[in-house]
């Protein structure tokens, strides 16, 4: 995010990004780009499995449930505009704090994503869930949040619960939660899904130079996911991992693995992107690849963070990303921690990969994992992997979680903040 950003520069920024989308629209492979949806197109998506848009107003906000051709109406009465503006400003601002020094702002940063997230359980997802209850299924729901509401993670939210191990039951934890920017790029996304047989990776691995700090885990996280592809695969490291380099091989991939640094631009979201060496990709450069992937994951800071107050959609990394080709993408809402991040992401390989779960399911597998298991309890799997020469856990990958684990209290949940495991959505198929 750029500093200084505001809510008034993101809506400032209305008027040049409706001038944008024009011009995309006059592409004649993208005259429907964020068209708003029928009713048969939501009637359509909420087939599979709820669709549930969920939106601020005043005096009070709105969740409307769509199954099939059945909608529920969800008051939402504390859940005001000006209640939604004050608390996404309060959260961007603490996060601007802790990206300008980790060190100094890390608790306020855990404390700011606790009180947000409790307060989105109690004025938003909290109803919303007991109106799906067990008719949400086994295949969860699709959130389509409205305006500044895409800012905030609505699947980490909470409430108190005793018989939890954290003592908190998350969103998540009721049903897998997935994100879309509106039923027709969902139905888009899902028919892509359907007609992609995952073949071809290409990793990004800690691409230099950049502006910004090196990650010391992206190389082995890569490497999980190169696990997964061990003849078509590609992994482009370090000064290799040039902008012109991802933009001449994405197009041949159809899974693409990016761990390295991303910035979200609220005040102009078409020049969010990613760092590469040399250079970077931005969402304006991504809507002219011509792409076909199953899906991307964007093991970044931000990837997933909107730049529009729009009321029934947002621009982001995924969101373009959808329109590109790509089908269902994997990113982050803040700035992430280098190996919580990388053990997140292997053990979402294993999930998504190897036992075959949807992603939506295989990222929420994970993020439980992260957060409910000890050290100890993670490095006593890494060692069963390694000794039963898992395929998902590489030897080498292994060895560098490893070597940081047997360094914390074993019996300690290291990875139980919000911080460390709910960065991450799932957006799309």
């Amino acid at each position: 995010m750029a500093d200084g950003t505001s809510l008034d520069d993101i809506r400032a920024a209305r008027d040049e990004l409706d001038a944008v989308i024009d011009e995309i629209r006059a592409v004649p492979e993208y005259a429907e780009f964020l068209a708003p949806p029928t009713f048969e197109d939501v009637a359509g998506a909420a087939q599979a499995s709820p669709l549930v848009y969920v939106a601020a107003a005043e005096p009070g906000g709105l969740a409307l449930i769509v199954r099939g051709t059945d909608v529920a109406h969800v008051p939402l009465q504390h859940l005001s505009a000006a209640s939604v503006q004050e608390r996404t400003r309060r959260h961007l601002e603490a996060h601007s704090r802790y990206r300008a020094a980790p060190r100094d702002n890390r608790a306020r940063w855990d404390g700011s994503l606790d009180d947000v997230t409790a307060w989105l359980w109690d004025d938003a997802m909290g109803p919303v869930l007991a109106e799906l209850g067990a008719a949400g299924g086994a295949g969860g729901a699709v959130l389509v949040a409205g305006g500044l509401l895409g800012l905030l993670p609505l699947h980490a939210a909470w409430t108190p619960d005793s018989t939890a191990g954290s003592g908190r039951r998350y969103a998540l934890d009721v049903l897998p939660l997935s994100y879309a920017p509106n039923a027709r790029s969902l139905a888009a996304a899902r028919r892509l899904a359907a007609e992609i047989t995952p073949s071809r990776l290409l990793a990004i691995a800690d691409p230099w130079p950049v502006p910004a700090a090196r990650l010391a885990m992206a190389r082995h996280e890569a490497g999980s996911a190169a696990a997964a592809f061990p003849t078509a695969g590609t992994t482009l490291h370090g000064n290799d991992a040039t902008f012109l380099a991802f933009e001449r091989a994405a197009p041949e991939a159809d899974v693409l693995h990016l761990a390295c640094h991303g910035f979200a631009r609220l005040d102009s979201p078409l020049d969010s992107g990613l760092l590469l060496a040399g250079g970077q990709v931005t969402l304006r450069r991504l809507l002219e690849l011509q792409l076909r992937v199953r899906l991307a994951v964007l093991s970044a800071c931000e990837t997933a963070m909107p730049g529009t107050d729009l009321p029934d959609e947002v621009v982001a990394l995924p969101t373009g990303l959808l329109q590109a080709g790509v089908a269902g993408v994997v990113a982050s809402q803040w700035a992430v921690p280098d190996r919580a991040t990388a053990m997140l992401m292997t053990e979402f390989y294993r999930c998504w990969w190897w036992e075959r779960m949807p992603p939506a399911h295989a990222l929420r597998t994970a993020q439980r994992w992260l957060r409910d298991t000890t050290n100890g309890e993670k490095a006593d799997c890494y060692r069963t992997a390694v000794g039963e020469r898992a395929a998902w856990m590489p030897a080498t990958v292994a060895d560098a979680f490893l070597g940081w684990l047997d360094l914390l209290p074993p019996d300690l949940h290291s990875h139980r903040t919000i911080h460390n495991w709910g960065a991450f959505t799932h957006v799309g198929a």
